[in-house]
């Protein structure tokens, strides 16, 4: 017989066939209401029994508590701490303890039914032995209904008694959503639905808002029309258009935005925390600041600033970017929530980049015993991927970022000691295999050296280098970019020149491979209509200029699978420092977005000696860009030129006086920084051609944008990759300089 059956019977049996239940209900213990410190007794008592991961102990308190019930026969008190131990026994393994709390919590609720911590008790007591019939995945077992169903009454009967336990209601399902159990979640959602249904008026409000919330985790599309009742209740108008935001932007109603918006300014301190919380995982530290210090309207703004920046430089519709980091935080509190043994919650690092960047593109783990659980990430960037490792070192699921995949504990001495396959045995040979189950990720994992000590260090430098710069743009950095059905493979860059008069301009370029490409027929004959998208804002996060064009390109026939479809758009833009982004569209579902970069644009006849980017071509360059003082450039995408072509370079020179001049000296070094930075200082020199150095004048009365230009030959220049400079000196001593990559090839 169980610990609850014992206990149950025995107190009948000491009560006498005169004192059945209605005599107990009627003890002036079941009459009083339950006190604020009984409530904090109960809390208290259950907290620590969390903490407690040996039956043992359990089993000593059971007992000094059933003799505490021998002289306390009528005290609820006494079952509620019976109840409670045996359901943290319950919870440690011992599954039939779940049966005697049940019979304790029942026979509480008979002693104080207006008390409802017998009744949540019970609620949870059943919840449990609901969820252990079948493993709680069948809904269909007898047992498991009739659980369940019991648990449904007793947690509605708590929640009607007292209104604030619809928070610990709330949670209970988020912990079920979690676990995969969406029965468990079930029997919650229909508990507060029946708690509403017995709790109109001020009492219900807050109920009203936990089953908006419950039915909103397990996707009940009844829970936008349970937040618009909680509004009109009147109980938090902040708080319940915040939800009611929430709950529009989750289901793709982008004009939810508007209500989640209009309650930052009503200063309400609950809805201000929400509104934090959703800012916390993706703001940075001065953001959060300003979010902290501003009320009302002001506060409002900063959120709709905060959100419509990235809206914008996402290339994506109001709402978007909010909708979408919502998802993320569902989907991490699902996926990758840590909880403490102390009850705090955080994600992981992976939950983390997750939240700032979504859905990654690839994945890639090892799974061999020995070798800790890891997993690897890549976000595709163009010619910028971002991979990121993560480890569980601490924990089985707490996963952390770390710089190389190799920062495993049982390969990281073996690197230490000599190469990936070397002569380490078994520990060598999991490194290498380490390394190459990240082959899809990028094509330096699929490239693992053996030989040479010096070419396992510098692989082991860039491979390194690789996740570090991972880790500094993932985890400062938040995005959704563009995506497409289908990605044409497009290269695209955004460069400063051909500006005209005193107003500076940035050139749209791209290159889409011939592969992608599939020709329309117009009356012009075969033409190639893309859609050119761009978008630049102020350090305020002002839009200055925004594109959105289509243009027809005719190349004079088919575009070959080896060759590539360019263009460009060119943009008037004003002076400053912008952030910008462009993207490129080809057909219903190709399309390429670049990534975003960052624009400086000097103002002509201004009072500093500025440059606008360094152009590299060739008289066979298929970007034609017009600058303003003749023959335009053919800008090579990439800086690819052949070494028999020779090279074309032109730069605008911005800030010089009328009647002034400066000296445009060109420098070139060696492109092989390991960690793909800039080149070692030391090995700049003078680009081998006489006509790398030049003196440029604007004229009197001259437009204040001046052209810099020259043809070199590539002749005393190796093929490779190599870093060019320019830089310009005034004959007051002001500098200026600019980079470009240059690639010299050969036919």
């Amino acid at each position: 017989m169980t610990l609850g059956r014992r206990t149950v019977a025995w107190m009948a049996r000491a009560a006498g066939s005169l004192l059945g239940a209605a005599a107990l209900g009627s003890l002036p213990a079941a009459l009083a209401a339950q006190t604020a410190d009984q409530r904090r007794a109960i809390d208290g008592f259950r907290d620590s029994l969390e903490t407690v991961t040996d039956s043992l102990p359990l089993r000593a308190g059971e007992s000094r508590l059933l003799l505490a019930a021998r002289k306390s026969r009528a005290d609820p008190m006494v079952h509620l701490r019976l109840a409670h131990l045996s359901l943290r026994q319950g919870d440690l393994g011992g599954a039939s303890h779940y049966d005697d709390a049940a019979s304790e919590f029942k026979w509480a609720t008979q002693l104080t039914p207006s008390w409802p911590y017998a009744w949540y008790g019970l609620g949870l007591a059943e919840f449990a032995l609901g969820a252990r019939g079948n493993g709680g995945r069948d809904r269909r077992s007898v047992l498991t209904r009739d659980a369940w169903s019991r648990s449904t009454q007793a947690l509605a009967r708590a929640v009607s008694l007292e209104p604030a336990f619809a928070v610990r209601l709330e949670d209970l399902a988020r912990r079920a959503q979690r676990e995969r159990d969406a029965g468990r979640a079930e029997v919650v959602r229909e508990a507060l639905r029946r708690a509403t249904l017995e709790n109109r008026g001020g009492r219900g409000a807050r109920i009203l808002l936990a089953l908006g919330r419950v039915q909103r985790e397990i996707g009940d599309s009844a829970a936008l029309r349970t937040f618009q009742e909680y509004l009109a209740s009147g109980d938090d108008r902040a708080l319940a258009l915040v939800e009611l935001g929430r709950t529009r932007l989750l289901r793709g109603d982008l004009a939810g935005q508007a209500e989640y918006l209009d309650g930052a300014a009503l200063d309400d301190p609950v809805a201000v925390a929400e509104y934090r919380a959703d800012l916390l995982p993706i703001a940075s530290d001065a953001q959060l600041a300003d979010f902290d210090l501003r009320r009302g309207a002001a506060r409002e703004e900063m959120l709709r600033r905060f959100w419509s920046v990235r809206d914008r430089l996402e290339l994506r519709a109001d709402g978007e970017r909010l909708a979408e980091h919502l998802r993320r935080m569902r989907v991490a509190r699902r996926e990758f929530l840590l909880t403490s043994v102390e009850g705090t919650e955080r994600f992981d690092d992976r939950g983390r980049i997750f939240i700032r960047h979504g859905d990654p593109d690839d994945r890639a783990s090892f799974t061999i015993p020995g070798v800790e659980p890891n997993e690897s990430w890549r976000y595709r960037r163009g010619s910028t991927d971002m991979v990121l490792h993560f480890v569980a070192r601490q924990a089985l699921n707490d996963f952390r970022l770390v710089e190389s995949v190799l920062d495993v504990s049982d390969v990281r001495t073996v690197i230490g000691q000599g190469a990936p396959g070397g002569g380490n045995g078994e520990a060598a040979l999991s490194a290498e295999q380490l390394l190459r189950s990240r082959a899809a990720l990028s094509p330096l994992y699929q490239r693992v050296p053996a030989g040479r000590q010096e070419q396992i260090g510098d692989y082991l430098a860039r491979e390194r280098a690789l996740g570090r710069r991972g880790i500094q743009i993932g985890s400062l950095s938040d995005s959704y970019v563009l995506r497409f059905p289908r990605e044409l493979d497009a290269w695209g860059s955004l460069v400063v020149a051909g500006g005209s008069g005193s107003q500076p301009a940035v050139q749209v370029l791209f290159a889409i491979p011939g592969y992608a490409i599939e020709p329309a027929t117009g009356a012009a004959g075969i033409v190639y209509p893309v859609r050119v998208r761009f978008v630049a804002l102020d350090t305020a996060g002002t839009v200055v200029a925004s594109v959105d064009t289509v243009t027809h390109l005719e190349p004079g026939g088919r575009v070959a699978a080896n060759r590539s479809l360019v263009g460009r758009v060119a943009v008037p833009l004003p002076p400053g420092r912008l952030i910008a982004r462009a993207a490129v569209q080809y057909g219903e579902k190709g399309g390429s977005t670049f990534e975003v970069d960052t624009l400086d644009l000097p103002a002509p006849g201004g009072a500093r000696l500025a440059m606008g980017d360094l152009l590299v071509g060739t008289r066979r360059g298929g970007l034609p860009i017009e600058l303003g003082d003749g023959a335009p450039i053919g800008y090579s995408p990439g800086g690819v030129v052949h070494r028999g072509d020779g090279m074309d370079v032109a730069v605008e020179l911005f800030g010089l006086a009328p009647g002034g001049s400066a000296t445009v000296r060109l420098w070139v070094a060696p492109a092989d920084a390991p960690d793909g930075g800039r080149p070692d200082p030391s090995r700049w020199r003078l680009f081998p051609d006489g006509d790398a150095q030049a003196v440029v004048r604007r004229a009197p009365g001259a437009d204040p944008i001046v052209r810099g230009r020259a043809t070199l030959s590539l002749k005393k220049l190796k093929p490779g990759s190599w870093t060019l400079a320019v830089v310009a000196e005034d004959q007051s001593g002001r500098t200026a300089r600019r980079e470009a990559a240059l690639t010299v090839a050969v036919p």
